[in-house]
């Protein structure tokens, strides 16, 4: 069985290569990012999915496994703008959600998120 690093790269690749949403989440999660002044109110879907792969290929970016229950989500975490974004996809890299962390160094410190190291370092990693 794979390990969870191996599980947390291919996620990764997966969603570099295509955001994907669950189906008609989409416009949903956009809208809550226009409502909560993340994204301008004229901002497209497209406009927010460049974000969010400018994030998820940053090499720099911190990736955290965030745990709720049983499952695991790879979170993707780097500064645009001057402001941190996250993005959360699932394990078979299906987008969760993306969006501005208010107080990233308490958000990010609670129990639920392991830091497993940087974009870089993980998808350098040797397959098992």
């Amino acid at each position: 069985m794979e390990d969870l690093r191996s599980q947390v790269r291919n996620a990764i690749q997966e969603i570099q290569a295509h955001v994907k949403w669950r189906p008609g989440s989409e416009t949903g999660h956009l809208l809550k990012r226009k409502v909560r002044n993340h994204l301008p109110l004229s901002a497209t879907l497209a406009d927010y999915e460049h974000i969010i792969s400018t994030i998820v290929t940053d090499r720099e970016a911190r990736v955290f496994v965030y745990r709720h229950g049983q499952k695991s989500y790879p979170t993707v975490v780097t500064t645009i703008e001057e402001r941190q974004w996250l993005v959360m996809f699932d394990l078979d890299g299906v987008l969760e959600s993306a969006y501005i962390v208010e107080r990233p160094d308490r958000y990010l410190n609670r129990s639920v998120f392991e830091l497993v190291g940087t974009l870089g370092e993980i998808l350098d990693d040797e397959p098992h």
